[in-house]
């Protein structure tokens, strides 16, 4: 597979890379709209997961931290905050050294609902890795992060 094209003045439209890359961007796409019906059931959507998972795993982040996190707008996660809080699965809870600031707890609801969720997520993974051995999650990972940092330089 050539990464540029050849001197004899090749110059297909579409590439061996063009429909790599199609398929890399398509696989998200696809993968949001899984998750998405899989948390219907729960009430939730993707996004509102993602949050609720780094909330979970570490108590206390403010909102400015989770849209870092997550990458996404401040407001994004301000709308996913109030959505949730809605739900009574997260409260806000005043910064210790800084009124302006509003740390973001789990409730006892969301940790109590956090074992059907994981079960939800966990069939999405199945059904998106089956046949993968761990040696080759492993390398698909590797070769994940080798692309991430590829386009970071």
């Amino acid at each position: 597979m050539k990464l540029v094209p050849s001197a004899s003045g090749d110059s297909s439209i579409l590439t061996p890379l063009d429909a790599l890359t199609f398929r890399l961007e398509d696989l998200p796409r696809q993968l949001r709209r899984i998750i998405d019906d899989a948390l219907q059931d729960q009430g939730l959507s993707r996004a509102q997961w993602r949050l609720l998972a780094y909330v979970l795993r570490q108590e206390g982040l403010t909102q400015t931290e989770l849209a870092r996190h997550l990458e996404i707008e401040r407001a994004s996660a301000g709308a996913a905050i109030d959505a949730l809080e809605k739900r009574g699965l997260i409260e806000r809870a005043q910064h210790a050294t800084d009124r302006r600031v509003w740390r973001i707890i789990p409730t006892p609801a969301a940790k109590a609902m956090l074992g059907s969720l994981r079960e939800v997520i966990d069939e999405v993974y199945a059904q998106l890795f089956d046949g993968f051995s761990d040696g080759e999650l492993t390398q698909l990972g590797q070769f994940f992060e080798r692309m991430a940092r590829n386009i970071k330089a």
